[in-house]
């Protein structure tokens, strides 16, 4: 849905279905090739040209709390957004830097521009707003990819309204145009 509302065209919103690939298979075997055919058919339908964009989005499920990773391609940055308190790093892991060579590889191929090479990319973990509990991690998710712009938040979160978060997510879910199913909520 995010991918249709983004008047700008310049942010590719990626499935969590890759993330949860790359993890389980510890991403072996990441030559171009193997990766744009295993990867290529879980992208998201995207109606702009791959030429502009400029930052991609990946929410990232890992023991039972979501991340977010923003790969910002014109300030050659790769950014982790976490909601979970006191979770700080200065460098990513092995399975971080795997990631990051999948998505990097698949934008580049849909952008058919040479391989980009990880090693240009500085890794941040900008400050966020944390949540006040185990279980509001979607939801923050969700607000970082609406209002994540230029490395910051274009709107604040307010953390009291978790509640109303949640609801207008599940209403522009539902009655979202983009939404297969919407035929049987508007029946109702």
């Amino acid at each position: 849905m995010l991918q249709f509302d983004d008047e700008s065209r310049t942010k590719l919103f990626l499935s969590p279905y890759i993330a949860d690939m790359v993890i389980r298979s510890n991403a072996k075997y990441l030559t171009h090739d193997a990766i744009v055919a295993r990867f290529d058919p879980y992208m998201y339908a995207f109606d702009g040209s791959y030429q502009h964009v400029t930052q991609v989005y990946l929410p990232v499920l890992f023991k039972n709390h979501w991340t977010l990773y923003v790969y910002d391609l014109h300030n050659k940055r790769i950014q982790l957004l976490d909601s979970r308190p006191g979770r700080k790093r200065s460098c990513m892991t092995g399975i971080q830097q795997k990631l990051a060579k999948v998505v990097l590889m698949l934008v580049a191929d849909k952008k058919e521009m040479v391989a980009v090479d990880l090693n240009m990319y500085s890794f941040v973990m900008p400050d966020v707003p944390c949540q006040p509990n185990d279980n509001d991690c979607g939801v923050f998710i969700m607000k970082f990819m609406d209002n994540w712009s230029n490395g910051g938040l274009s709107k604040s979160i307010d953390v009291a309204k978790m509640k109303k978060y949640r609801l207008k997510l599940l209403g522009r879910l539902l009655l979202s145009s983009h939404n297969a199913h919407r035929h049987r909520f508007m029946a109702v």
